[in-house]
């Protein structure tokens, strides 16, 4: 059974996980309480956590147990506190998922959690960029949990991008040709996280590709001409590589301003 840490300052939060929640019935052990960020801390340095919650009434009181998770355990699950127990059962089952993935045995296959939480990072924002995502809440709740480190709130830049040669380069190509493009394009050329801008890459038929560039926290350029500068100037290195490499002729025919991640949601979402 998974072990979580809740760390916050608010009764209401301690009450629902100590006197509320039925953990009898979920994947995870009664949870380690901490009342306060060096506490939370101290505990994660010493007790074997696979996920971690916090909730505090100022910003200011979470930034230090915030920035030790960024930089001293940047691939420790990080899940939402809720208001309800119902909400909450919806989250650990979430979370519970995660979880599952990160310490699946894969056999001959190796793989550290980092690399799972990438694996789970290039699902949800290939789910994003087909336009399989609906429930905006969930979609922030999936993010944090997967340790994305990507500025959700912070315009970014959708590109859209024709490939003539697709039908007949993915018909040369056996098993799978799409999902292999989409991960050599992202792997190989245009790169995931490239100068503080989080590239995300899906192959959504044969001639149509898309990439959307998240700033990430904290790295956010000043300007949005100096995003789209950036990731102009990216795209475009990246699509002559393409050319040389792969000998594949892509072409942006749009770009378009996202106001945030949000616009990525397919239309009728419940929660725009």
């Amino acid at each position: 059974m998974y072990k979580l840490l809740l760390v916050t300052d608010q009764a209401d939060a301690r009450a629902l996980f100590r006197d509320q929640m039925d953990w009898a019935k979920t994947n995870f052990r009664p949870p380690l309480i901490a009342s306060s960020a060096q506490e939370g801390i101290d505990l994660i340095n010493s007790k074997a956590i696979d996920a971690v919650g916090y909730r505090f009434a100022s910003k200011a009181d979470a930034m230090p147990l915030k920035r030790f998770l960024r930089y001293g355990r940047p691939s420790l699950p990080i899940f939402t506190v809720c208001d309800s127990v119902s909400q909450q059962q919806l989250v650990l089952k979430e979370l519970s998922a995660v979880l599952d993935r990160l310490h699946a045995d894969f056999a001959d296959d190796y793989y550290d959690e980092e690399a799972m939480l990438t694996i789970q990072r290039d699902e949800l924002v290939h789910a994003l960029l087909c336009g399989q995502l609906q429930d905006w809440d969930a979609v922030k709740r999936s993010f944090k949990l997967i340790r994305s480190h990507v500025s959700l709130d912070h315009p970014s830049i959708l590109y859209e991008i024709d490939m003539p040669q697709g039908d007949v380069y993915l018909a040369g190509h056996s098993g799978q040709a799409e999902k292999r493009l989409e991960s050599a394009l992202r792997n190989n050329f245009f790169g995931r996280y490239v100068d503080g801008i989080y590239y995300a890459v899906a192959v959504l038929t044969p001639r149509h590709i898309r990439v959307v560039c998240l700033p990430m926290h904290g790295k956010e350029p000043e300007t949005i001409e100096a995003l789209g500068a950036m990731t102009d100037a990216h795209i475009r290195d990246s699509i002559q590589k393409i050319k040389e490499y792969l000998d594949l002729d892509l072409q942006v025919t749009q770009s378009a301003w996202l106001d945030s991640v949000q616009d990525l949601l397919c239309p009728g979402r419940p929660n725009a």
